[in-house]
């Protein structure tokens, strides 16, 4: 038990550090790749193995870290368990595998790219696009959902802080609405919210200030 709660509070800041290494890549190093599809393509192609170094760790490290740390939350299967628990458990698998979905799909699309003529680029680029975009890229409401469901279980388990939950729920909340377009800025807030969030559970974890909960 020991173990896994300090396990969980690793995962939790790794979480946290995807997702500054997220946003300074967006932010200070290379603000083209988040403006429209044609700026991302062109830097792609100058720098690609930046990008992809960039996309396996906001992607597939994130979603490594946010299995462990949905998996420490919880105890071993046959307890009882409570249906916010298993909810959030569930939400939990489905958001990891969207993560890798769009992370591997990122990656090996790039090493794909830079073997293609500028003609087969220019025409291969759209669907490349369209995936990823599809799978979620940039909409936050898987994360959003499993935000509010976790934090609605800690709450009403009182596992951590009340104002740990409650801020994590309104986060969850906020990542919700990158569904709608015309809202999809609030994907910024959301990632920096969860940043503060991460950070504090994973404090807790570490420092084993909290029960897990039933599974």
């Amino acid at each position: 038990m020991k173990t896994r709660l300090q396990l969980g509070g690793i995962a939790a800041v790794v979480c946290a550090l995807c997702y500054i290494i997220g946003f300074t890549m967006i932010l200070v190093v290379m603000p083209d790749i988040n403006i429209d599809g044609e700026q991302r393509l062109q830097a792609i192609l100058s720098e690609p193995r930046l990008i992809q170094s960039w996309y396996f760790i906001i992607f597939v490290v994130f979603g490594v870290a946010l299995l462990l740390l949905n998996r420490s939350l919880y105890r071993p299967a046959g307890e009882e368990s409570g249906q916010w628990q298993l909810i959030g458990a569930l939400i939990g698998y489905v958001w990891a595998a969207y993560v890798f979905a769009i992370g591997f799909i990122s990656v090996l699309t790039i090493e794909y790219l830079t073997y293609l003529t500028p003609t087969q680029t220019n025409e291969t680029w759209p669907a490349i696009l369209a995936i990823q975009t599809g799978l979620g890229d940039g909409v936050e409401w898987i994360g959003g959902i499993w935000m509010l469901v976790i934090n609605i279980s800690l709450y009403c388990r009182r596992s951590v802080p009340r104002s740990l939950s409650v801020a994590g729920a309104i986060t969850g909340l906020i990542g919700m609405l990158t569904v709608y377009p015309p809202l999809a800025a609030a994907g910024g807030v959301f990632g920096l919210l969860q940043i503060g969030w991460f950070c504090w559970l994973g404090r807790l974890l570490l420092k084993q200030k909290m029960p897990v909960l039933p599974a």
